[in-house]
């Protein structure tokens, strides 16, 4: 078959919405043969077929990004089409845009909380995947909402139709004892064989004037003034940071239940969302702390981020 009778074909069923059947009784060919050949115009590329993206990127600002910090990927969304989203709902819709998209076969995907996070599982639409794995990484928080961990968990298990190993404690505890007799249970030992696995990162940036991990109900007093102190401007995953991305240790840590820096570091993909010119301060930190591969936000941040 020639390409000029590849492209009549295509013609026909593509700009003229014929079906395979019609083409086939117009050309005396079986539908099956038709079929066949409207495969073949793809493959050979007589056919094209371009879905155009409901969100614009900065492609310039997201390599600007990339040099700065030292990231393998930064993506910048500069709208979406119509244009009813901004900030943080942008963002996050563009993500589970894109992971509706994504091939999650033999994936075991590491799942954080927050506002973003939140709000990401929130526009998700519900696929069927494939030996698909989500763990939670970080304990959940007091108030049971979009943004705690353990209803992030419970939703996007839902939607993606994957199966889930859940971290059923608070972000923090009493103490280290606790702590380390969670991590040394039978939940805790599954938790730890699940994150040694991760294929995937996904998380928040909290910023510690108002992130959702650094609460009065999960960080006591003396420990918040201490962090204060010693310069602490945001989270990840409850780990503390400065501005110039060094972690932060105080007694905090002892009694945090979330997945450990070390293990966090091996994952190979490690997504951060993060939207907001009263986050950027945060931000920057955050990405200056080496722990994100893959940085998601939108053009108005990324603009302030260069500036920095």
């Amino acid at each position: 078959m020639s390409d000029l009778e590849l492209s009549l074909i295509s013609s026909l069923h593509f700009e003229n919405n014929l079906s395979q059947q019609e083409i086939a009784q117009r050309l005396s060919l079986s539908k099956m043969t038709v079929s066949r050949l409207l495969q073949k115009a793809k493959e050979t590329g007589v056919v094209n077929i371009r879905v155009k993206s409901p969100f614009l990127f900065n492609g310039t600002l997201g390599k600007e990004i990339e040099e700065k910090y030292g990231i393998e990927k930064a993506i910048i969304v500069k709208k979406s089409i119509p244009e009813e989203l901004t900030g943080s709902d942008l963002v996050a819709s563009m993500h589970a845009y894109h992971l509706a998209l994504s091939n999650f076969e033999k994936s075991v995907l590491g799942i954080g909380g927050g506002n973003t996070i939140g709000k990401m599982v929130r526009h998700l639409v519900s696929i069927h995947t494939k030996s698909l794995h989500i763990v939670q990484l970080i304990g959940g928080l007091s108030a049971v909402d979009y943004k705690n961990p353990l209803t992030i968990m419970q939703e996007i298990c839902r939607k993606l139709n994957a199966q889930g190993t859940y971290l059923t404690s608070f972000a923090t505890v009493e103490n280290k004892e606790l702590r380390d007799s969670i991590f040394y249970s039978s939940m805790g030992k599954k938790i730890l064989k699940m994150w040694d696995t991760c294929t995937d990162a996904l998380f928040g940036i909290g910023a510690i004037e108002k992130g959702t991990f650094l609460s009065p109900e999960l960080v006591q007093d003396e420990e918040f003034k201490t962090l204060k102190e010693l310069g602490a401007i945001g989270d990840v995953l409850g780990y503390c940071f400065d501005l110039q991305g060094n972690f932060i240790e105080t007694k905090l840590e002892k009694r945090l239940v979330s997945i450990p820096l070390q293990m966090l570091k091996k994952i190979p993909k490690r997504v951060a969302l993060s939207v907001g010119n009263d986050k950027v301060n945060t931000t920057h930190g955050a990405l200056m702390t080496g722990i994100i591969t893959t940085f998601i936000t939108d053009e108005d941040t990324a603009k302030q981020l260069i500036k920095k």
